[in-house]
């Protein structure tokens, strides 16, 4: 990288915010997320926060965003986002606690990508290629997400643009609800891109507030000491659910993935 594009990639990087979302019941996992954040992504070009209710964390070089009062999940998101906002950040980086990073990260992949996104005023930017539909070629980095398709809305390592994220951002809605219903409200944002890799490898340990023994076996691997007082499940079927539905949605007509998408879902009520 030369001179010139490095000051301007290190000048770009100041706008963006990385942020963890938990609650307080999730803190004896935020020892193993910074660990594992550290071990794996040292380099982060980012300010990285961890947003909970009252309880702080400032390890690994995080920074607390104490939310307060747990009214709902999408106030408690917007509470971060006026938060960040005001330090003076444009976009945010938005990450969940229970999704452990798992192997070393292509920092100069993600900081080209954001680079690139933030040139070109993008809204939504997905470090996950979208699994339901192919996206439109747009550069080398990310392509473009059609308009009308399910889950083109997520918050698991997604770049937003702090603006568009609270417009589609409703009070008291559940995660969950946020996620399908946001995805309807997003249909008149154009500028939503997804990328060719994935540059995040995690471990998704909690399933329900309870530990994914899968996941947790996978966790052991990295943190044999890793241990947590939450009861332990199998998620084998959810899994299996979800994967055979993404993949007939990426062989159905694009236009027709979201109405087939939401027939067949049942309404969301958490």
């Amino acid at each position: 990288m030369n001179k010139k594009l490095k000051i301007m990639t290190q000048e770009l990087n100041k706008q963006v915010a990385y942020v963890v979302l938990s609650c307080d019941p999730y803190s004896d996992i935020w020892d193993t997320y910074g660990e594992l954040f550290k071990r794996h992504w040292p380099d982060c070009p980012y300010d990285f926060y961890l947003a909970s209710h009252q309880k702080t964390f400032e390890k690994y070089g995080f920074k607390s965003i104490l939310i307060g009062e747990d009214k709902s999940w999408s106030h408690g998101l917007l509470v971060v986002l006026d938060y960040i906002q005001k330090k003076g950040y444009s976009y945010v980086m938005i990450a969940f606690d229970d999704f452990l990073i798992s192997k070393k990260v292509d920092t100069e992949y993600v900081s080209s990508a954001v680079g690139a996104f933030i040139s070109e005023e993008g809204e939504c930017l997905r470090f996950d290629p979208i699994r339901t539909s192919r996206c439109a070629k747009y550069n080398k980095y990310y392509g473009k997400m059609h308009d009308k398709v399910p889950y083109r809305v997520t918050l698991g390592f997604t770049l937003w643009n702090i603006e568009v994220l609270k417009k589609i951002t409703v009070d008291g809605e559940s995660a969950w609800q946020f996620e399908k219903n946001a995805t309807e409200r997003s249909f008149e944002y154009k500028a939503f891109f997804c990328t060719w890799k994935h540059p995040f490898n995690f471990i998704n340990l909690i399933n329900k507030r309870k530990l994914d023994i899968t996941e947790y076996h996978k966790l052991k691997k990295l943190i044999p000491e890793a241990k947590y007082d939450r009861e332990q499940v199998f998620v084998l079927k959810e899994r299996l659910k979800g994967y055979l539905l993404c993949t007939f949605l990426r062989f159905y007509p694009v236009k027709h993935q979201y109405t087939f998408h939401k027939f067949f879902t049942k309404p969301i009520n958490i």
